[in-house]
């Protein structure tokens, strides 16, 4: 009987680990797939289109999308130009989390915009780092219209899933 009590509570352990590192589960109904080339996918809400095939010379990949409250820029790429920390410390509600996502190490930060821009008054980002050499792999900005699209540009960057 305790035998079986330990093999039920391993099964049930098992499928919440399975689910809790499932990108699928997490993706909110009705969003879109974007194929990042072979780097990485990530979903984006049905309203965001994309405007720009862009990408900065030191990106392997990049992209942007839009809709009417979030500006989204997406890149693969290693180059890892960091904010200064006493320019993010006097940023109006900063805030900085680390944590996993697809298993690696990411840092998400974001913060209310001194000036907006466009008609922009927060930002928010994701940078994911290589488990094994630490550098960074990927990197999605938002630029949000209100306080609550952080949680919409946090959504989209928990979705990311490298190959």
């Amino acid at each position: 009987m305790k035998y079986l009590l330990i093999l039920i509570i391993a099964g049930l352990l098992s499928l919440a680990c399975t689910k809790a590192h499932n990108p699928e589960s997490i993706v909110p109904e009705g969003w879109n797939r974007i194929e990042a080339d072979n780097f990485f996918t990530f979903y984006l809400p049905k309203s965001m289109q994309l405007i720009s095939e862009e990408r900065c010379e030191e990106c392997a990949w990049g992209s942007a999308y839009s809709d009417s409250e979030v500006r989204l820029y997406a890149e693969y790429s290693s180059w890892n130009e960091e904010y200064a920390a006493q320019y993010l410390a006097k940023q109006a509600e900063y805030m900085k989390e680390m944590a996993a996502i697809d298993g690696k190490r990411a840092k998400i930060q974001a913060w209310q915009l001194e000036q907006p821009v466009v008609g922009y008054y927060f930002t928010a980002e994701v940078r994911i780092y290589d488990s094994e050499t630490g550098k960074m792999r990927a990197r999605i900005s938002a630029l949000c219209k209100e306080r609550n699209d952080l949680e919409t540009a946090k959504e989209i960057f928990k979705t990311i899933k490298f190959r």
